[in-house]
């Protein structure tokens, strides 16, 4: 079925909905396994929605509607709930975001790692002025609001920038912000003080938020990482969320089993902690989490600078080798892989092991971290970091409290060398985890996907099907649903998803987009 043909059927049906009031329904979806969100039993049922709510479920097979879809041998679930994703610039550029929607993504939190839009009020009314293929909540981020009022100096911030800072947040959260989030492992967010934190943090409680936390550490001093984001929640009582918690380098292999111990100890003890994880054994970010922190305050002309000093340069390539030794590689250059560099497109796809093959150059430490020194002075740019170990990944996924995510973003297609993550995450988690390995079963792989990261949200209409909630759906093939890309050949959509529906309308019909912008900017 070609496209023009999807939207032209689209279109009847939007105008027969608004022009036969005898009709009983909009639209019906029938005999489908119905996987509600809950984590409880499969059933088979029909599903009856009207404009975006869902009306009925059960046995209707005497019911007509408007558009019928029969989903005989599918399964049928709530749309799925990204809660820690970085699409939302992206989405006001393609509002089609094909790379989520295809994996069956009908809602996404933007604003994490403590960067946001500054003005969230804004940003709503232009998603909902351009219209977009799925939902979009914010978060508020720490590193967007200090860098506001403090750029990206390192020092702590004075009584007048703690107040204007807590403006911001006051402000966004008024705007609809679902909570706060820092990125401590980045500039200007790694330089403040918990005080800091803790403050802004009181500000989104005030407003029903909650606290999400990429952590200062996620390597050697992951668990020191874990207590400070406790430590927000406790001084607080906010509820904190730790994003895409994984344990990453050689020297954190294994803490995954006292990370989790010390969310369940703090959880039992009244604390409000969930996390997210995406379902993979590489992590993605820029190439300054390389070097110190301190050598990029200031930004990339400070770091000019700097490097221009013989002593200072030493120590910068000194600290570059020991996170590489500890938190990234060691001695496995191979696990660095570039993912984005505008200086030179041509390095994209490549390991930093391929880089130094091709210029001859001996595989070691020091030449790997010479390299990392030359991509940033060069302006820098992102990289696929092979540092996670199947096990963590594993034991994570089984926590009953978190909730899968991509940590992707709207990528465009045929660009760059980006993570599979970004159209692969909510299919590899059925396929593989799933249907595979059996980590997790098909009702719990779905709650992680819908209720709980709705609950985290607090949205009380959306990640169930339920009478009344609103119509995400997705509707897809258990035997069939497959994640495609991979880290040498990224640009794949997943398959074995059928069906996409939004606030009642569909935007994928068989496995075809329709060209609908049905999705909403949502408020907390």
């Amino acid at each position: 079925m070609k496209h023009s043909t999807l939207i032209l059927m689209l279109c009847v049906w939007l105008a027969s909905c608004a022009h036969q009031p005898s009709r009983t329904y909009d639209l019906l979806i029938k005999n489908g396994h119905i996987i509600d969100g809950s984590g409880g039993k499969t059933y088979i049922a029909d599903i009856a929605i009207n404009g975006d709510t869902i009306i009925k479920i059960g046995d209707l097979s005497r019911t007509t509607a408007t558009l019928v879809i029969d989903a005989k041998g599918r399964a049928v679930s709530p749309g799925f709930i990204d809660l820690h994703s970085h699409a939302e610039r992206e989405v006001l550029k393609r509002p089609d975001a094909q790379n989520n929607i295809r994996q069956g993504v009908t809602t996404i939190l933007g604003g994490n790692c403590g960067g946001s839009p500054r003005d969230v009020a804004r940003f709503l009314a232009t998603l909902d002025k351009n219209g977009a293929a799925l939902n979009v909540g914010l978060l508020i981020g720490h590193n967007t609001v200090r860098q506001q009022v403090m750029q990206k100096e390192n020092r702590y911030a004075t009584t007048q920038e703690l107040q204007a800072m807590q403006s911001l947040v006051e402000k966004a959260m008024q705007d609809g912000a679902f909570g706060l989030s820092s990125g401590l492992l980045y500039i200007p967010g790694t330089f403040a003080a918990p005080d800091e934190l803790q403050k802004l943090a009181t500000v989104a409680y005030q407003y029903a938020g909650f606290y999400a936390s990429h952590m200062r550490s996620e390597g050697a001093s992951v668990l020191q990482a874990v207590q400070e984001t406790i430590d927000v929640g406790a001084a607080v009582g906010i509820p904190i969320h730790i994003s895409h918690h994984k344990t990453s380098g050689p020297s954190a292999w294994g803490l995954s089993v006292k990370t989790l111990e010390m969310i369940d100890n703090n959880r039992a003890a009244g604390m409000d902690i969930t996390l997210d994880q995406y379902p993979y054994t590489a992590s993605n970010t820029n190439l300054g989490v390389l070097l110190p922190q301190w050598s990029l305050a200031g930004g990339q002309k400070a770091f000019v600078k700097r490097m221009q000093d013989p002593q200072i340069q030493q120590q910068i390539r000194e600290e570059v080798i020991r996170i590489m030794k500890e938190q990234r590689s060691g001695k496995e250059l191979w696990r660095i892989q570039i993912s984005s560099y505008p200086s030179n497109s041509g390095l994209e796809g490549k390991t930093f092991e391929q880089v130094l093959q091709q210029r001859e150059l001996d595989l070691t430490i020091e030449n790997g971290a010479q390299l990392a020194l030359e991509l940033q002075l060069n302006g820098g740019g992102r990289a696929i970091y092979h540092t996670m170990q199947e096990q963590d990944v594993e034991r994570i996924m089984r926590h009953p409290m978190t909730s899968i995510s991509s940590d992707g973003r709207g990528v465009e297609w045929q660009k760059g060398s980006p993570h599979p993550r970004n159209y692969g995450t909510y299919p590899r988690s059925l396929a593989l985890y799933t249907r595979d390995k059996g980590v997790l079963s098909l009702p719990e792989t779905i709650r992680k996907m819908t209720s709980l990261p709705a609950s985290r949200m607090n949205l009380s209409d959306r990640g169930f099907l339920s009478k009344n909630y609103k119509a995400d759906i997705v509707i897809w093939d258990p035997d069939k649903v497959q994640d495609n890309s991979t880290y040498a050949d990224p640009h794949q959509y997943s398959t074995g998803i059928d069906f996409v529906i939004v606030n009642g309308i569909p935007v994928i019909i068989e496995g075809k987009m329709t060209g609908a912008l049905p999705g909403r900017g949502l408020k907390n």
